[in-house]
């Protein structure tokens, strides 16, 4: 968790300085390329990565490793191919010339974040929390001093993408070198058969949650260029900053507490037993943990950015204020929305997911035709979502239940 705060306090801390080196649309531009690089990370793997975590054997959840970062490889260079062939076609479809340039550096992005991400479950599954935390820091504080350079250089036209890739790169080689050095016996037993069989017992991620994951990235990916398409790159990318701002708080929990809760009721639930206490303790930490921070946004959040960041983000301020609710509530949720894994229900939660991200698309495409007013849909988007996420993790509590009642009746 300190690792994870103080990564995302770094690019916070950096904004105070980005704010005043880059302009709302050069925000809008970087915001555009980390959604679509985050939808494509999704299915560079297939999902086969959150498997990693379940094999009672470290042979095994090896062999899913090999297995995650090979299919990564192989995405990534038809994404490298395919932005070199098509670039202008691309652009169009994502309603932005200014991104054009930067398309050939997609398929190293989607690499490099898979395969961080591959790892971190790795490391993650051998308890290695303080080599997790070290990578975090060091990717933070390479991008924000990369960023803070080009903006002192005037190189600002791809917005924050060098800064990120440059990050990205170094992290992803502190992982490989610690897995070469950590764990190099495990390469001596690499047997594409044990691949084959792990591929094919754990089919259910690339059937059930791979699917779930890329409607997920619907919401991640769709939403930045519906707003770029019916709005403008302006209003984009006062979203994108808004959002950088607001990952503070967020990133520390989906990145350590998620993580460690994962883990936990994994091997709490291989082992048959009681999981409540552990879902009560980490929803009531993290509700404690950022109240206070969405309390502030919601009742000062545009003379708070304003104030810190420049008048000219006042307006991703009022963007914040209007969307606290439900970043608050999916605050709440994200650490503990591996429960239905756990417990088995891959294909439920998938259908659960399809829901909630064709839910947020819908309702912005419905509310931007009605008002043509991003601040009007904004407002209502914040107003209604709150009340389904609150009901999904109700539903989290209700299959924990009902699992507590299975092993007790045994």
């Amino acid at each position: 968790m300190f690792g994870s705060g103080v990564s995302q306090l770094i690019p916070l801390i950096a904004s105070l300085i980005l704010s005043r080196l880059y302009t709302s649309e050069e925000f809008g531009v970087f915001t555009l390329f980390s959604s679509v690089v985050s939808f494509l990370t999704v299915a560079s793997t297939l999902r086969y990565e959150l498997a990693i975590m379940l094999p009672k054997k470290n042979i095994d959840a090896f062999h899913l490793l090999l297995l995650a970062s090979g299919i990564s490889f192989i995405v990534s260079i038809l994404v490298f191919i395919l932005t070199i062939a098509f670039p202008i076609h691309i652009s169009n479809i994502l309603s932005s010339e200014n991104i054009k340039p930067w398309l050939i550096f997609m398929g190293i992005s989607v690499f490099f974040i898979s395969n961080i991400q591959n790892l971190t479950i790795w490391f993650n599954r051998r308890k290695k929390y303080k080599n997790i935390s070290t990578n975090m820091i060091v990717q933070s504080s390479t991008s924000a001093s990369i960023n803070i350079a080009d903006g002192f250089a005037g190189f600002t036209s791809g917005g924050l993408i060098p800064g990120s890739l440059s990050g990205q790169g170094v992290g992803f080689i502190l992982f490989l070198r610690l897995l070469i050095k950590r764990d190099k016996r495990l390469f001596k037993h690499i047997s594409k058969k044990r691949i084959k069989e792990n591929a094919k017992k754990y089919i259910e991620y690339p059937k059930y949650n791979f699917p779930h994951r890329l409607v997920d990235m619907i919401s991640i990916t769709g939403l930045p260029i519906l707003i770029a398409t019916l709005f403008s790159e302006t209003v984009l990318g006062s979203y994108g900053f808004m959002l950088r701002v607001l990952k503070a708080p967020l990133g520390i929990l989906s990145a350590s507490l998620g993580q460690v809760y994962y883990q936990q009721i994994s091997e709490e639930v291989a082992k048959n037993k009681s999981v409540i206490n552990l879902f009560k303790k980490t929803v009531f930490r993290v509700t404690l943990i950022i109240s206070p921070f969405f309390i502030l946004i919601l009742l000062w959040g545009p003379d708070i950015f304003a104030f810190v960041f420049s008048e000219k983000w006042r307006i991703a301020g009022i963007y914040a204020q209007y969307l606290t609710p439900w970043l608050f509530v999916t605050s709440i949720t994200s650490p503990v929305s591996q429960t239905p894994l756990t417990m088995g229900y891959v294909k439920l939660n998938m259908w659960a997911g399809v829901f909630s991200n064709l839910l947020l698309v819908g309702l912005f495409y419905l509310f931007a035709n009605l008002y043509n007013n991003a601040e009007t849909v904004f407002k209502l988007i914040g107003l209604i979502l709150p009340a389904f996420y609150l009901l999904l993790l109700y539903w989290y509590y209700h299959m924990i239940k009902q699992y507590e009642r299975r092993i007790h009746s045994k």
